[in-house]
């Protein structure tokens, strides 16, 4: 008998001791940390931006052609005929299309920057969960990354020799004028350095650099003539009410609660007619807020980016750092006249490091030997390491990605703590806790 106990007590140790063994295996990345958050925040965004009175995400995607030909109506135009011959909820589609497009600009970050960036900066609030924990999803800024990720691997295939020339130039307008259509703002940040790829390709041929300057804006212009019509046809109330009266014949199959009624369109849509100096005004606004009196917006923002910069550059081995720390300030400068007529500078932010990513990624591939000369030349100036100091240790790296939260307009504390992996976790949790609640 004793046997038998001392049998089953050595066999009770045994599972034990395989347990705990099995439990100290099972870690929790905080790859698969921000993979999950990223998969979880797209319900929690599509159940939240489920009506027409969305105005400021579905609204975005419903700008039309239906008051004349206007900037930002492509998108609009192709639901409203979808939905009208289909008989398909308009806002089902917005979400269709925002969905593809987080989940083709994720294969295409793989594509180009899995290898050269910090997987978790890839992941992190400051690229592909930005626009999912700042509940800018259902807008077109993840559309707009994409169509100019797509253009860069166009471009990818032409300097390999795998794409004929006319066939490149065809498919980089034919995707930037998709996107030009679908927001203007693209004509500012994406356009010059399609332009100066085309260009530093273009003169491989030609030795005259005047030569190929104008031989690259001829072939870029189609997307540059689109670009001006969309900026001189912005369009005007009547326009946007217009508009806003063609979707009440999807009363039926669109849910809302009380906007689709109304005798006046609201967010995006009504936005469409406004000026320049009002946005502008909006902008210059900013300067002067604060959040809870301490918190001055413009240095909230500043820090924001001085963190984004340093994630960027990567950890202190990264054979690129001081490269990359040039690149992405100079890759500010178009953006410029983004942050200064609007303000919604989180979007802007997104927008930046994102397509930076892209862009950096592409350059190194096809120009490696002059990246690494550029990046021996750029390793010296030492001004550029007292402003953006490497992060040294990936520990440190991660406590910033989990801890760095980036509001998408008007910043605030409350927006800060949702916004960054930490507090949108826990507004994941009680999303869906609630839900399985009721």
């Amino acid at each position: 008998m004793p046997i038998i106990n001392t049998h089953q007590s050595n066999m009770k140790r045994l599972r034990k001791q395989f347990a705990l063994h099995k439990f100290s295996n099972f870690k929790i990345t905080i790859e698969g940390f921000l993979i999950s958050l990223i998969i979880l925040g797209i319900p929690l965004n599509l159940y939240k931006n489920r009506f027409y009175d969305n105005s400021w995400t579905v609204g975005e995607w419903l700008i039309s052609y239906s008051g004349g030909f206007i900037r930002r109506g492509l998108p609009g135009q192709v639901i409203f005929y979808l939905s009208s011959n289909f008989d398909i909820n308009p806002i089902f589609l917005t979400w269709l299309i925002s969905v593809s497009s987080i989940l083709f600009l994720f294969i295409l970050v793989r594509i180009f920057s899995w290898r050269t960036f910090d997987k978790t900066f890839l992941l992190s609030s400051l690229i592909l969960l930005g626009p999912i924990s700042e509940d800018y999803l259902v807008r077109k800024d993840v559309f707009l990354v994409l169509l100019y990720g797509v253009c860069l691997l166009t471009l990818k295939q032409l300097y390999l020799k795998k794409i004929s020339t006319s066939l490149s130039i065809l498919l980089i307008n034919f995707f930037s004028i998709i996107a030009l259509l679908s927001h203007e703002g693209y004509g500012i940040w994406a356009l010059p350095s399609l332009f100066l790829l085309i260009f530093f390709y273009i003169r491989k041929f030609l030795i005259n650099n005047l030569k190929s300057l104008f031989i690259s804006f001829i072939l870029i212009t189609p997307s540059i003539l689109i670009f001006i019509n969309c900026i001189i046809f912005k369009g005007d109330k009547s326009s946007a009410i217009a508009i806003h009266n063609s979707w009440k014949e999807f009363k039926d199959v669109m849910p809302s609660t009380g906007l689709l009624d109304s005798v006046y369109p609201e967010g995006a849509i009504a936005w469409i007619g406004e000026s320049l100096n009002t946005t502008f005004q909006l902008s210059i606004s900013s300067l002067s807020k604060f959040n809870l009196i301490i918190f001055w917006h413009p240095l909230m923002w500043a820090i924001t980016m001085f963190f984004a910069i340093r994630l960027f550059c990567g950890l202190k081995q990264d054979p690129f750092v001081n490269l990359k720390k040039i690149f992405i300030l100079i890759q500010l400068i178009p953006f410029t006249p983004l942050f200064i007529i609007a303000h919604d500078y989180g979007r802007w932010i997104f927008i930046w490091l994102t397509s930076s990513c892209l862009l950096f990624s592409l350059i190194i591939k096809i120009f490696k030997k002059e990246s690494i000369q550029f990046e021996a030349k750029v390793k010296k100036i030492k001004t550029l390491n007292k402003l953006f100091p490497v992060i040294k240790n990936q520990r440190n790296y991660n406590t910033i990605i989990l801890f760095l939260g980036l509001p998408h307009c008007c910043w605030s504390v409350g927006r800060y703590l949702i916004s960054n992996p930490i507090g949108f976790s826990i507004k994941n949790l009680i999303f869906y806790t609630s839900l399985l609640l009721n």
